[in-house]
């Protein structure tokens, strides 16, 4: 019997195409690294860059308006702001005892249910002055300046709020 052997020759790769492969993932790499370092050195300044958050309602499009309309309006409602200003102090001391009140050990629920009652009186009085507010910038925005604030308010808001759509929620079941 006659064992025959045979051989297989793979065929090899060039030794400078393994060098080019390796050169080639290494400068990736660095690259990935510089852009990943960038972002991280400079991460503060490129969300400032980004502007400020401004809220979708009418307080925040008179921000977008002119100086002199903004200066104008502004005047206009200095009584209504000034309203709201102090209900809105009282509104985050009401959310800080609420908070308190919920960590405190050993947790009275008695606290925490007249923090709450303290905290949505102060939310609905806040809620209600900064409504008078809108309303009376709605009163003296001009038809062009209040069709331009849904064309504004359609591009800042997200597609769908979830509170609307509870089937949608992120916590929530999912339904399809």
């Amino acid at each position: 019997m006659t064992a025959g052997t045979t051989r297989v020759e793979g065929r090899r790769s060039p030794r400078w195409m393994v060098v080019a492969l390796i050169a080639s993932l290494a400068l990736n790499l660095i690259g990935i690294g510089a852009a990943a370092s960038f972002m991280w050195r400079h991460r503060f300044e490129l969300v400032a860059a980004a502007g400020p958050h401004i809220a979708p309602n009418l307080l925040g499009y008179t921000s977008t308006l002119t100086p002199e309309r903004r200066k104008d309006l502004w005047s206009r409602t200095e009584d209504e702001r000034r309203n709201v200003r102090p209900l809105r102090r009282a509104l985050r001391e009401a959310r800080d005892e609420s908070l308190k009140a919920l960590i405190a050990e050993p947790f009275d629920q008695e606290r925490y249910q007249a923090a709450q009652s303290r905290l949505l009186a102060a939310d609905r009085s806040a809620r209600e002055a900064v409504y008078k507010l809108y309303g009376e910038i709605a009163v003296n925005l001009t038809p062009e300046e209040r069709r331009g604030f849904l064309r504004w308010r359609d591009k800042r808001r997200p597609s769908q709020n979830l509170l609307d759509e509870p089937d949608k929620q992120a916590n929530g079941p999912q339904q399809r």
